[in-house]
């Protein structure tokens, strides 16, 4: 079983006004590295009667041994495996642009006069073209290369930590769903689960007054984003809770 790291505090408690029904609305996107913000939809979303991030902290207390922790050289090799896959990725793209220049220069020279002027223009933007092909195809293998070497690395590491901390979670939290029936028993409420739509949105209607967590998980390619978002419903109007970067913590993915 995954141990889930100490909660990073998320201030997001929102209470809906008193009398009627209580719904939660919960609106769930993520910001792309070039700045576009992108719904999420397909994203499974659980409105819990108990604090997840408290509920395995007291059984990690009571445990006694602290989960392995990842070392920070596996997060240096991580680090380093994001940087050669941007490397590689972009000389592939200015090689892509160069190439499809070349070719377009190479059959336009085709119906022109080898000893016109324009000829002569066009073909030195075609070495241009073709130097730039020939240097960032060898820049995109160099980095592509270092790409799967680093890869090889941190795949070893990775195993070998998180079969660790699987053995460590199996027996840290090897009474959690007691526990959790327990807390949900007395606290009288049940637990609520939907999917995001096509807009990123998810909606809990009619739910019984009192104090839930909205949590919710997303796989980045070298991160996971988690939230465990507090939220008080005491009816009323709907309450939009925003599932976002700023609003989750960032954990690491192995």
């Amino acid at each position: 079983m995954k141990k889930l790291l100490a909660l990073v505090a998320v201030s997001a408690s929102v209470t809906l006004a008193a009398c009627g029904g209580g719904e939660v609305v919960v609106q769930a996107s993520v910001e792309r590295a070039d700045g576009t913000v992108t719904a999420l939809p397909d994203l499974v979303v659980r409105a819990l009667p108990y604090d997840r991030e408290a509920l395995f902290a007291e059984l990690e207390q009571a445990y006694g041994t602290p989960e392995p922790a990842i070392p920070d050289s596996t997060m240096a090799l991580r680090d380093a495996i994001a940087r050669a896959q941007e490397e590689w990725s972009t000389a592939e793209t200015i090689w892509s642009a160069a190439r499809d220049s070349a070719i377009v220069l190479s059959n336009k020279m085709k119906s022109m006069n080898r000893a016109s002027a324009q000829y002569t223009l066009a073909y030195r933007d075609f070495n241009a073209q073709e130097a730039v092909v020939q240097r960032t195809e060898q820049a995109s293998k160099s980095a592509f290369a270092r790409f799967e070497q680093l890869m090889g690395q941190y795949r070893d590491q990775a195993l070998t930590i998180r079969q660790a901390r699987e053995q460590w979670g199996n027996e840290a939290f090897a009474t959690v769903d007691s526990v959790i029936e327990a807390r949900m028993l007395a606290s009288g409420l049940q637990e609520y689960a939907d999917t995001t739509d096509a807009n990123g949105v998810a909606q809990f209607t009619g739910i019984k007054k009192g104090n839930y967590w909205v949590h919710a998980r997303y796989e980045l390619p070298y991160d996971e984003l988690y939230w465990n978002v507090p939220v008080e419903v005491t009816g009323g109007d709907p309450v939009t809770v925003q599932l976002n970067r700023e609003t989750a913590q960032v954990r690491p993915k192995l």
